[in-house]
């Protein structure tokens, strides 16, 4: 059932990066029972309904592939995981998992892509980004999502709350006045360096190409593809618009030093930016800056 559920397995950030934490800094296998007895706490065993709170998240990871486990049920880390990059590992696991399923899978599927479908949906909209001016948060994120995807609603009662987090935690919202507003810097900044792997300057148009085969929810990739036909009361972006919450983002970047972006002396290579009060940035080459100048 949904990750987002919070009566469904999957669905505890806390257990989440309680268990994660514990096997990195243990750094080899531990015994699932040792695992359990030690990141329980002490009333926790007396509850029946925690106990198996905290095993069904636990199973739901390991069946996701986030965590082994080996013959002996001794369960562990991937090599090289560490505490910082949780976010960027879960985030890349539902996508390389959903590209393992058909394309009706996606789209209607209960497990991970209730999520992947209303993030999908919230980053076509231009309305909860800074350029849209309004944010998104437990009382209006049904209207924000639902409203578009008939059919594939999530549940008012108990999946809002917990989409919301998830989407904060793999990068794709951030925290403004009483909400989220859309920004997916944090989500797309760890594939910088493999999407400019072999060079430091590409075309814009090639770098969105590239990001979308990354990150299928952004411009361009396979989930927005599949799913943008399907959203109603919607309006898509011309073809050279990036996306309100794509053009932050990437302002946001260079704003780090992270890219640097460049108009093309021929615009009919360009992209157009949509930012905030109306402005609009024509961009035809992006640069990846590995280093800071000081």
């Amino acid at each position: 059932m949904s990750m987002v559920n919070n009566a469904h397995p999957g669905s505890s950030l806390i257990l989440l990066n309680l268990i994660d934490r514990a096997l990195v800094r243990r750094g080899k296998p531990i015994a699932r029972a040792e695992l359990l007895e030690t990141l329980r706490p002490e009333l926790l065993p007396k509850s029946e309904t925690g106990a198996k709170r905290f095993e069904s998240n636990l199973d739901f990871w390991l069946e996701e592939g986030l965590w082994l486990q080996d013959s002996e049920g001794m369960i562990f880390a991937p090599p090289q995981a560490s505490e910082s990059d949780l976010p960027s590992r879960v985030l890349q696991l539902l996508i390389d998992n959903a590209a393992t399923r058909s394309e009706s899978a996606i789209l209607d599927g209960t497990r991970t892509e209730p999520f992947l479908r209303a993030m999908t949906c919230l980053l076509a909209q231009r309305r909860y980004t800074f350029m849209g001016g309004e944010s998104v948060s437990s009382s209006n994120a049904a209207e924000a999502v639902n409203s578009h995807l008939p059919g594939r609603e999530l549940n008012e009662s108990n999946e809002l709350s917990t989409f919301l987090a998830y989407g904060e935690f793999l990068g794709f919202l951030e925290p403004f006045g009483k909400g989220y507003i859309v920004d997916p810097t944090l989500a797309i900044e760890p594939y910088l360096e493999r999407i400019f792997e072999g060079g430091r300057v590409l075309p814009f148009r090639v770098f969105v190409e590239r990001l979308g085969e990354y990150l299928p929810l952004l411009d361009e990739g396979g989930y927005r593809r599949l799913l943008e036909p399907c959203m109603e009361n919607w309006k898509p972006d011309a073809p050279y618009e990036v996306s309100a919450a794509l053009s932050h983002a990437l302002v946001r970047l260079e704003s780090m030093f992270r890219l640097r972006l460049e108009k093309s002396s021929d615009d009919s290579l360009s992209m157009r930016l949509l930012l905030p009060n109306g402005v609009q940035r024509s961009v035809g080459e992006i640069q990846y800056r590995t280093e800071v100048a000081v």
